[in-house]
């Protein structure tokens, strides 16, 4: 009869064990890897390569050791070993790079060192250590290893002639660094900004969110450009037309004015515009300006060439048809807009009280939301009423917060004389919507209110809250300041 210590000698302890402790590994792994996906950390990828080779491998070379009783001598039991050995010494440097480029503080370390220069490294030490294993195992000499390494070499070369060419051009790329992740390219007509530099190629994400993929070659090869060098501002071109009736001096001073007022737009380097060509159909001016970076251009763009609509129409600027119609006299191409008197009709209160001269000094001035209709630099001139929209009267501190004192709507009137009284060096009106104003040069304002009672008294009373709240906003604002009693 076998003793207890003669039956832990048997084959089937092992297997038990071999059978038992590969699930109870595959288990605990698996829930690792995921509590460490959950937390985005880098070292998950390495840990699902130990799981899918590494263990496997393992498991293996117990099997056949313990199991199948092969001796280490057997070709079998060499590859195994060979196998398991190269796997945990790949996925053992995998999670040294993770560890000092990939984690924590240590990030910014690994976007100064690129993605492939790493993956290079850690090949090549792959590859040396895997000679080393071959050595070992197959009790070969290292040159016998380098010189079937030379001639295997010389095979995959010529079947991976193009792959080989990519990683070639990619470590041209990685010593030039003539681009780096983050950066915004443009390669073949196409824009975007660089998310990934592989063996490869390189992939860049466009803004319509697509990935453009870049073989290395053509980049080494071809002609692209860095928008993020070399810096990562970008100053954008914008040509625009008007009429030849509308003076040069007067359409450039209020295209610059536009641009300083513009939200995005960089005072340092100052936008210019310049006139660059007499067209058929109009003048060219040509707008310059600067933006803090590539993600930005698209949206300040845009509040630029809306709010060029808006100055046009209320500065009487005409932005001609690229197109030869033959007009009658009066015939208009646009979409009929309401005349002065028709939105005249709409404010009876206001329309009583003007006589048949006030109605030709009366234009329509158009806004759209954001911009600033009057501050203490460029003041409003003449008055308004306001028709459609409504209007923000904001106060500027001493300490350069802007705070609301109260929000103007339909019916109600502002200008250089009746904004808020003697506040009205610290005052802003802002447009909070597209806003419509009937507009009346300060002259015959004057003589409107003085000649109507009813409505100067209206308008003052106006004021007078406006400069309450002012000055109810200064005293509280002052109080604060005081310190606790």
């Amino acid at each position: 009869m076998n003793s207890l210590s003669d039956l832990s000698n048997l084959p089937i302890w092992q297997a038990i064990a071999l059978a038992v402790g590969f699930p109870i590994g595959l288990l605990i792994l698996n829930e690792l890897i995921a509590a460490l996906e959950r937390r985005s950390n880098p070292l998950a990828k390495n840990l699902r390569t130990l799981r899918n080779l590494v263990l496997p491998a393992l498991a293996a070379l117990l099997f056949a050791n313990w199991i199948l009783g092969l001796p280490s001598e057997h070709s079998a039991m060499r590859w195994i070993e060979t196998i398991f050995w190269v796997t945990f010494l790949f996925a053992l440097l995998g999670v040294v790079n993770d560890i000092v480029f990939g984690m924590g503080s240590q990030k910014s370390l690994g976007e100064r060192v690129p993605k492939l220069f790493r993956d290079l490294a850690q090949a090549l030490l792959v590859a040396v250590g895997a000679m080393v294993i071959y050595s070992k195992v197959w009790g070969m000499e290292i040159q016998g290893a380098l010189t079937a390494l030379g001639l295997g070499s010389i095979v995959i070369g010529l079947a991976l002639q193009e792959p080989l060419g990519n990683i070639v051009s990619g470590l041209m790329l990685l010593l030039e660094r003539p681009l780096n992740v983050g950066d915004w390219v443009t390669v073949d007509g196409v824009t975007g900004k660089v998310t990934e530099i592989n063996w490869r190629s390189v992939h860049i994400e466009t803004p319509t969110r697509e990935i453009r993929v870049v073989p290395n070659v053509s980049l080494y090869k071809g002609a692209f450009s860095n928008l993020s060098r070399p810096t990562p501002q970008r100053t954008e071109i914008v040509d625009m037309g008007f009429s030849y009736d509308d003076p040069p001096s007067k359409v450039k001073q209020l295209l610059i004015d536009l641009l300083l007022s513009t939200p995005g737009v960089k005072k340092d380097p100052e936008p210019l515009v310049r006139t660059v060509n007499y067209a058929d159909f109009s003048i060219i001016y040509r707008m310059i300006f600067t933006v803090e970076r590539q993600e930005t251009l698209g949206a300040t763009r845009d509040e630029v060439m809306t709010r060029l609509w808006y100055m046009a129409r209320r500065e009487g600027l005409t932005i001609p048809f690229p197109i030869q119609m033959e007009y009658k006299p009066g015939e208009n191409p646009g979409k009929p807009q309401k005349t002065t008197s028709q939105w005249l009709n709409e404010q009876p209160r206001f329309k009583a009280s003007l006589q048949p001269a006030d109605v030709a000094d009366l234009h329509i001035r158009e806004y759209t939301a954001g911009e600033i209709m009057h501050s203490p630099a460029k003041p409003f001139e003449g008055g308004a009423l306001i028709l459609r929209g409504e209007v923000s009267l904001l106060f500027s501190s001493n300490d350069g917060q802007e705070l609301v004192v109260s929000k103007l709507g339909p019916g109600e009137c502002f200008g250089d004389s009746l904004t808020a009284g003697s506040s009205s060096d610290a005052i802003t009106l802002k447009a909070n919507d597209d806003v419509t104003v009937l507009w009346l040069p300060t002259k015959q304002m004057d003589e409107l209110l003085s000649r109507s009672a009813s409505l100067s008294s209206e308008v003052g009373d106006a004021i007078e809250l406006r400069r309450l709240a002012v000055q109810a906003i200064k005293q509280h604002r002052k109080g604060q300041s005081l310190p606790a009693s």
